[in-house]
């Protein structure tokens, strides 16, 4: 066998997972950029506000009276609390958080009620509320390189997402509530301490691609057969023995990319 097929296969599920990261997300449109901009500009009009990593100081009201908002991006500006002004904006669909300080989220995230996309990456989270799975329109969930140790078996209620990260997290298994949510697609859970994996997940029918690399799973389970639908499994940095992967590999067939 050709050595080289491995490597090319992670080089395809890398690409893939990038554009995973990026499908659905809204037309290129000119965003507002900066409060200043903001203050020259007719709020009613904005619907595309991005102050990633400014220094302007976000003061009480600064994003009040925004009604037509649908993409924020209020990433890397050390934000220890979701502004509440973010919670009258009702016609917001995309929000980012990315690289905050946030330790915990409020119950009013969930409150708004055209989300479809949050992204939490990168801050202090132990958790979420389990009032999130009352944000019931979210099709996209990102809480990569948090601290999360679990997650409330409430969002299973988010019956419509399609997309759920949780890399580089503290979890010790496949959170339960994923049992619940049948339209999900794209699924990473790298770098996590999950040792197992649940009969359930493999029967997701909706399920394109798997990412649990660097996770202690040695095995997985006996009846693969609805994974033969997967376009990715990756499943590399994990304690798999080589009968194993033998298994793996013929239990999927070659219409999926596994990776090592």
């Amino acid at each position: 066998m050709d050595k080289s097929l491995p490597l090319l296969a992670l080089a395809l599920c890398a690409v893939c997972a990038g554009c995973f990261d990026n499908r659905g997300r809204p037309p290129d449109a000119t965003p507002v950029t900066s409060l200043k901009a903001l203050a020259a500009t007719n709020r009613a009009d904005v619907t595309r506000l991005y102050l990633r990593g400014g220094a302007e100081p976000l003061e009480k009201g600064a994003l009040a009276d925004l009604p037509n908002l649908r993409e924020l991006d209020l990433s890397e500006r050390q934000l220890a609390a979701v502004p509440e002004e973010v919670f009258a904006m009702k016609s917001l669909e995309h929000l980012y958080l990315v690289r905050n300080e946030f330790k915990e989220l409020p119950d009013a995230l969930a409150t708004l009620p055209a989300l479809t996309y949050l992204n939490l990456d990168g801050n202090k989270l132990t958790g979420v509320p389990e009032s999130l799975g009352g944000a019931v329109k979210l099709k996209w969930l990102r809480l990569n390189e948090n601290q999360i140790v679990s997650l409330p078996d409430s969002l299973g209620k988010l019956g419509d997402l399609r997309r759920f990260y949780a890399r580089r997290n503290k979890l010790k298994e496949v959170p339960a509530f994923l049992k619940s949510c049948t339209r999900l697609e794209d699924l990473s859970l790298d770098a996590n301490f999950i040792t197992e994996v649940p009969d359930w997940l493999v029967g997701l029918p909706a399920l394109k691609s798997v990412s649990l690399s660097g996770c202690r799973i040695s095995k997985l389970p006996a009846d693969l057969s609805p994974w033969r639908r997967l376009d990715s499994l990756v499943l590399s940095g994990c304690p798999i023995h080589a009968d194993e992967m033998a298994r793996i590999r013929k239990a999927l067939g070659d219409g999926v990319a596994v990776v090592f």
